[in-house]
């Protein structure tokens, strides 16, 4: 349908008015003259006057948009061919300032002729702009609304009060594990979902929900058709409407999953409260602008301060402000990231920070672990002050020394120095008549009064047994002839408070000056120890000076011990003597293993110590045949009856001894040649005589364990060097060092030591001996820490190798007499 072009007629002011004060445009056409006239309303309408218009011209062409002209020219062209009662269709005209004016365009036929053909046709435009933006509005918010529910999972739903009747929405049906789809359903429906423990709590809730103005949050569960319970929650809310009883609107989501995850969360922060409350660190954590949101007890008791005291807090302005934490000045958290040590309230904490972050990287905070280190400090303080320093007097000790002149050689050229080596005369009277007690505490008198008259600089270390060594940085004869007279003077004046017979304990002092930078430190103290020998054999009780006329005096003097040694093993003066091992849990139970040892016995029939020769047969060389007789002799008399008795020997081997690559088929040869099973035999070697030629040794332990034989690391713990050779040489049992037992009941520092050492055992699956026990005392002690055999006078004191055997053997013919008649 195509309008004709306009005809501007004049209304009447009643028409005028009417349309102005309704807001319409009228337009009337006239099919027969083709003529359309708009009225005043419809030119205000779309912000013209009709003079704006020119004659002739298409105002419908002219204005309409052109996306709806054919849809509106269809239907004027549908009414005048009958097919529709009217015209009425939504189109766009263009408005005067440009923009587009939504009308509504209604119309139809009010005349036609004799043949019904329509001759006039009349209609209003309705300006409905302000209603398409409203639809526009709401369809973007419906679609919105619809994109949320899609989102959040949430269906919707209403019920009819007064119908009794619900709509539930695809979303709905879907939760309750219905198809899919919009349906109406009746009330029992909905309650029979209700799970049983919450079907009148609900219930009464939503009718509740009916006689209240706002929205009720109702959380409960249900019961699919399956069985499967779910938690849903829904909000609801009444809407009046006229003509009925009202509605009740809601939307409803199924948070089953947040429950668990709810639940998860709250189990996993429960035990993990319980658990930092029960753990002895120290656990802050702090938001992202340090301030304090939780803390463990062992925080606040870290802090002296209540738990909710410190919730709250900034953590670097409670560190900075406290006074009674040191050490290090806290400005912000990067402080912590690698870890800082504090002084808090006197202990010492290792403080951590870890940050907190979100699934997306952002920081959420920070914890704080504070883990007190103060018991490890000084266990680690004790064991490196154990490592260096002799455990009896306090002195520094071998390693120490070894250290020191090393560094004093390398810097020889700019300051020379003077070694005085200090051996006790007498001391093994001491020893015999007072017992080892009264001699260690004249080594800790002598050690005492010494260091008071020596130089402020000078190092004075323990070397070992009665020996001692002092390092003083000076090389003026007369000035170190005062010393080793003040020395001297210092030994003698020591009250020992034990009547021994004999002459007085005194001190044998050689002296060596060092200024030539070529020298080791072995011969160094070799030539101390040289004039040291000069000494006694010059009577004793003196200092003398090293030169190289005297060395070969005091090597004479040893030599003569190492011949009387030659001598004595020609005419079988050695004797063999042992000393049990026994279990500390039953002391007095018989042993099943023993310590070989040798005593020399004079021509005059007097039984001499291990100290009076061996020292000489190492330093002569003669050590290794001295081993290797000891060994041969034991196996020979007593070899075959090992086995029978289940009794295992023990033969200490020097440096030289194994140094020998022949030691182990010399063992093996003398073992079969005596019959005796290489499993009743152990080996003890000391750290000093492994490292001397440590490829060598290693290879005679590997083969001792691998044919059956038991190796122990004697002295354990006497060096540091100790631990890395349970890496490195594959032994099965650990003889600790008697300078460690003796003290245990009242060193602290010894019992440390004794622990760490068993523990260490224990993981390694190594047996453990402690050596030098004295006291029932120090069984008690040694019990509670776990060490299970030991050594010692308290326990057993040395005898001849003949008697031990003729008394075990004596018993247990006993024994079998008994068993036999029993």
């Amino acid at each position: 349908m195509k309008h004709p072009s306009n005809s501007v007629v004049k209304e009447t002011d009643t028409w005028k008015r009417a349309l102005e004060v309704a807001g319409l445009g009228v337009w009337d056409w006239d099919l027969k003259a083709n003529i359309t006239v708009y009225s005043e309303s419809w030119c205000q309408m779309l912000g013209y006057q009709r003079s704006d218009f020119p004659e002739n011209v298409d105002l419908f062409l002219l204005l309409v948009h052109p996306e709806d002209r054919d849809r509106a020219i269809e239907s004027g062209d549908r009414h005048l061919a009958g097919k529709s009662d009217s015209i009425e269709t939504e189109l766009r005209l263009r408005h005067k300032n440009g923009r587009w004016v939504w009308v509504l365009d209604r119309g139809a036929v009010v005349e036609r002729d004799e043949d019904g053909l329509p001759l006039r046709v009349m209609g209003v435009q309705t300006d409905i702009t302000r209603q398409k933006e409203a639809e526009q509005q709401a369809s973007l918010m419906n679609e919105r609304f619809k994109l949320a529910l899609a989102a959040s999972e949430t269906g919707i739903w209403h019920f009819d009060v007064g119908e009794q009747k619900s709509f539930w929405d695809a979303k709905t049906c879907e939760i309750f594990g219905l198809d899919p789809h919009a349906a109406e359903v009746g009330s029992d429906t909905w309650h029979g979902f209700l799970h049983p423990e919450d079907r009148a709590d609900a219930e009464r809730q939503h009718l509740a929900a009916i006689n209240l103005d706002t929205v009720m949050k109702l959380p409960y569960r249900i019961v699919r058709k399956d069985g499967e319970i779910r938690h849903v929650e829904t909000l609801a809310k009444v809407v009046s409407s006229q003509g009925s009883e009202g509605y009740l609107v809601g939307t409803i989501r199924d948070i089953t999953e947040e429950i668990a995850a709810a639940r998860a969360l709250y189990a996993e922060k429960e035990r993990y409260e319980i658990t930092l409350g029960a753990i002895n660190d120290s656990v802050i954590s702090t938001n992202v602008e340090g301030m304090i949101n939780f803390a463990n007890p062992s925080a606040s008791a870290m802090l002296s301060v209540a738990k909710e005291a410190l919730i709250g807090r900034n953590i670097f302005s409670l560190f900075r402000n406290d006074a009674l934490i040191k050490s290090v000045e806290l400005e912000d958290n990067k402080d912590f990231k690698t870890g800082v040590t504090l002084e808090i309230h006197s202990e010492l904490f290792r403080c951590k920070s870890s940050p907190i972050l979100s699934a997306t990287g952002d920081s959420w905070g920070n914890v704080y672990t504070f883990q007190n280190i103060s018991q490890e400090t000084r266990r680690q303080q004790q064991l490196a002050y154990a490592a260096h320093h002799d455990a009896l007097s306090g002195l520094y000790n071998r390693v120490a020394f070894d250290r020191k002149l090393e560094t004093a050689i390398s810097n020889v050229t700019t300051q020379a120095f003077a070694i005085l080596y200090l051996d006790l005369d007498h001391f093994k009277a001491l020893n015999d008549y007072a017992g080892h007690a009264a001699g260690d505490e004249a080594l800790k008198a002598i050690a005492s009064s010494v260091t008071e008259h020596l130089p402020q600089e000078a190092f004075f270390a323990r070397l070992g047994g009665d020996e001692f060594a002092v390092l003083v940085y000076d090389n003026d004869v007369e000035a170190l002839e005062r010393i080793a007279g003040d020395a001297l003077a210092a030994v003698q004046s020591v009250e020992l408070g034990h009547t021994v017979g004999g002459p007085r304990l005194g001190c044998s002092i050689g002296i060596t000056i060092v200024n030539d930078p070529t020298i080791s430190a072995s011969d160094a103290l070799a030539q101390a120890d040289d004039a040291c020998y000069t000494a006694k054999s010059s009577g004793r009780n003196r200092y003398s000076f090293f030169t190289e006329h005297k060395s070969v005096t005091s090597r004479l003097s040893a030599a003569r011990e190492v011949a009387d040694l030659t001598a004595a093993l020609e005419e079988s003066r050695v004797i063999l003597y042992g000393q049990e091992i026994h279990s500390i849990d039953r002391p007095k139970g018989q042993c099943g293993r023993l310590e070989i040892l040798a005593r020399l016995k004079g021509r005059d029939g007097r039984i001499v110590g291990p100290d009076a020769f061996i020292p000489a047969a190492e330093r002569f060389g003669m050590a290794t045949v001295l081993d290797r007789w000891i060994i041969r002799k034991a196996l020979a008399e007593y070899g075959h009856l090992l086995e029978e008795m289940d009794l295992k020997l023990g033969f200490n081997l020097s440096a030289q001894t194994l140094c020998d690559p022949n030691l182990w088929s010399f063992i093996d040869d003398v073992a079969r040649e005596h019959r005796t099973q290489l499993s009743q035999i152990a080996f003890e070697i000391t750290e000093t005589a492994a490292v001397t030629c440590f490829e060598t040794a290693n290879t005679f332990v590997s083969s001792a364990r691998e044919h059956g034989c038991m190796v122990s690391l004697d002295d354990f713990g006497s060096g540091l060097s100790s631990f890395d050779y349970l890496r490195r040489f594959p032994i099965n049992c650990i003889k600790i060092d008697g300078a460690f037992v003796e003290k245990i009941v009242d060193s602290e520092v010894d019992r440390a030591i004794v622990a760490a050492i068993v523990k260490l055992s224990m993981t390694l699956g190594l047996d453990v001996v402690a050596e030098k026990i004295e006291t029932e005392e120090v069984i008690r002690q040694l019990r509670e820490l776990g060490v299970t055999h030991g050594q010692g006078y308290h326990l057993h004191r040395p005898e001849p190798l003949d008697d031990l055997v003729k008394r075990r053997l004596d018993s247990m013919r006993r024994f079998g007499h008994q068993a036999m008649f029993a």
